[in-house]
């Protein structure tokens, strides 16, 4: 009889783990997916281009305000909120945590306007400085405080 009990306790702490491990593994592929449906929404062409703007010119901004390249989030706090609002709105049924839900989307933002070349960065602190596009689009457009918005 008790060595029922003990291979019964064996086994189930030996499944827990697994089955832990692929609700986990679920959970991880669900928000992946809400991730990349949400960022293809949000991340149009058009979008890139109105974010692409507004990023570049608070990151200009920032630059002669403080004579050094922001960080992230200070180059996003110059940037019109309702532009920002995917980041900021957690679907009901996200299955992690909310930080997560930011964190993934501010990467998408990150990497479409790095792709197209509105902003250049390293893994460096303060290494984000406007890209060639976003460049060439503060010279056709100086001192630009508030970019056009589509």
């Amino acid at each position: 009889m008790i060595g029922i009990m003990a291979e019964t306790e064996t086994e189930t702490a030996t499944t827990t783990p697994d089955v832990d491990a692929a609700a986990r593994t679920a959970r991880q592929a669900l928000a992946a997916g809400q991730v990349r449906v949400a960022a293809g929404r949000w991340l149009t062409g058009d979008r890139i281009t109105v974010l692409g703007q507004q990023v570049v010119a608070s990151i200009n901004r920032y630059q002669q305000l403080h004579g050094q390249n922001p960080t992230w989030g200070e180059a996003l706090a110059g940037v019109d909120p309702a532009l920002l609002t995917p980041i900021q709105d957690i679907p009901a049924d996200w299955p992690s945590r909310p930080a997560l839900w930011r964190i993934e989307l501010r990467q998408h933002l990150m990497t479409e306007l790095r792709r197209t070349r509105w902003i250049a960065y390293h893994p460096t602190p303060r290494s984000l400085q406007p890209g060639d596009h976003g460049r060439g689009w503060l010279r056709t457009h100086p001192g630009t405080a508030t970019p056009t918005a589509t």
